[in-house]
């Protein structure tokens, strides 16, 4: 098939990393794939170095004219099959840009609110042959918008790639000048407030007296610039931390940084998925994820993981102190989140699914009950 893909994001967070996990995985199984991107945006570099074929275009929105004829001159040069998109801003220009011609257009929704405004977007939206779900409750939210039809949306979870070598540990550690035993709790994520950060680091605070050698790691960055993590900063100075939490701020390949945490902690307030939850439980770190959104899907409590409720630094630092008090435990729960996501949320899985919807939209102008 011939299969593009749309994004107008200058940054490269998880859906980025997700469109680029598409976009390699099946051009690697023979599809025709071309990329259409902003130029200097993270995808443009990421892409282009993966051997992708990449095309960068001033990408605005839906009602420009240079944007939508941009798009329409491509996807016909390519000969364009499927058209695939993962931000609202997106599905629109691939409504408008694919007007009258025999492209099939394919969206993947990773957020778990419902869309607003959903009598203006309802028009777009039912230009789309399917429509993608990461989670089972990010798909309840988009049909809680009531913008496509129930049949024409299925839950694809992401995955990983577990045939990637794990990572040597000791990377973020000298850069911290730590002693290899140190404990170290991580944290892998953009620093906004529903991330949960400032509920992390309540629960560290807790556990500061009886564990004054534990280290937080917090890699990411600021999207908002700055402001947020200068708070975050204040907050870990006015508690006394500061000999305790390294920000290390954004790591080009987080997931092989974190081979350096003892105990990985997704707390964001509700995640639509959790690519970062798979990445650490591939890579047999033990995790405290909150039990909300799609982290549910993935983390069986006391089985490949814990769930926490969100919010709740008590709750939290009870967890961490179990897993740092016990390492057997540690390594039970590593080694049963590998094979969580062996099983279930492999990067070859999903691309298979993926795989397997554009060819059902392709033979039949939507999506087709199976």
């Amino acid at each position: 098939m011939r299969i593009a893909y749309l994004s107008t994001q200058c940054r490269y967070y998880g859906g980025e990393v997700h469109l680029g996990q598409l976009a390699a995985g099946l051009h690697e199984r023979g599809h025709e794939v071309v990329c259409l991107v902003r130029p200097g945006s993270g995808l443009q570099v990421r892409l282009a170095a993966a051997g992708l074929r990449v095309q960068p275009l001033p990408l605005l929105d839906w009602f420009d004219p240079r944007t939508v004829q941009g798009v329409r001159w491509r996807l016909r040069a390519a000969g364009t099959e499927i058209l695939h998109t993962h931000t609202p801003r997106d599905y629109y220009i691939a409504a408008v840009a694919t007007v009258g011609m025999p492209v099939r257009n394919v969206g993947t929704r990773h957020l778990l609110q419902p869309l607003s405004a959903a009598r203006l977007k309802r028009p777009f939206l039912q230009r789309f042959a399917a429509m993608i779900a990461v989670s089972r409750a990010v798909r309840d939210g988009l049909l809680a918008s009531r913008v496509i039809a129930p049949d024409r949306v299925v839950t694809i979870p992401n995955g990983v790639d577990t045939q990637r070598p794990l990572p040597v540990r000791d990377g973020l550690r000298r850069a911290a000048r730590l002693d290899p035993r140190t404990p170290v709790i991580g944290f892998v994520g953009r620093l906004v407030p529903e991330k949960g950060v400032e509920t992390l680091l309540a629960a560290v605070h807790r556990l500061h007296a009886a564990w004054p050698q534990l280290r937080l790691f917090v890699v990411g960055d600021d999207p908002g610039g700055g402001a947020y993590a200068a708070r975050l900063r204040r907050l870990v100075r006015d508690r006394g931390l500061a000999e305790c939490v390294h920000f290390f701020g954004y790591v080009e390949d987080a997931a092989r940084a974190c081979a350096d945490f003892d105990v990985q902690v997704i707390c964001s307030a509700a995640e639509p998925f959790g690519l970062v939850t798979l990445e650490a439980m591939a890579h047999r770190h033990p995790v405290v994820v909150t039990a909300s959104g799609g982290s549910r899907e993935i983390v069986r409590d006391g089985v490949d993981g814990f769930l926490v409720p969100p919010n709740d630094p008590q709750a939290l630092a009870r967890r961490l102190e179990r897993l740092l008090l016990d390492p057997a435990l540690r390594r039970r729960l590593g080694e049963n989140g590998r094979a969580r996501v062996e099983e279930t949320f492999s990067l070859d899985r999903m691309l298979s699914r993926t795989e397997d919807l554009y060819r059902r939209v392709h033979e039949h102008g939507e999506l087709q009950a199976e």
